[in-house]
């Protein structure tokens, strides 16, 4: 049970600490993010599934922005993520 509620928090945590960044429109002049739009949605939206303990949904959110990520370094963190989720998933069985 300590193990859930430490992965919820880190889940979290983590959530909370891309909130600093910016989401609107960027100026004229500057650069956009490198990120295809939708691996940065499912990134954040399979977070929330995860908050929510809606696991399964959070793997298929994952992999949805998985199979559209332009960059590599959004490639690795989809995949931590899903790997990630696959152990919550595991742990609930």
């Amino acid at each position: 049970m300590n193990m859930k509620y430490f992965l919820l928090t880190l889940t979290i945590a983590t959530m909370l600490s891309g909130c600093s960044m910016p989401w609107s429109a960027p100026e004229q002049g500057a650069h956009a993010l490198p990120y295809h739009e939708n691996s940065v949605n499912s990134l954040a939206l399979g977070r929330h599934y995860q908050t929510q303990g809606r696991f399964e949904l959070a793997r298929e959110t994952f992999l949805n922005g998985l199979a559209t990520s332009r960059d590599e370094e959004m490639r690795k963190r989809l995949a931590l993520e899903i790997e990630a989720t696959d152990r919550l998933i595991l742990s609930q069985r």
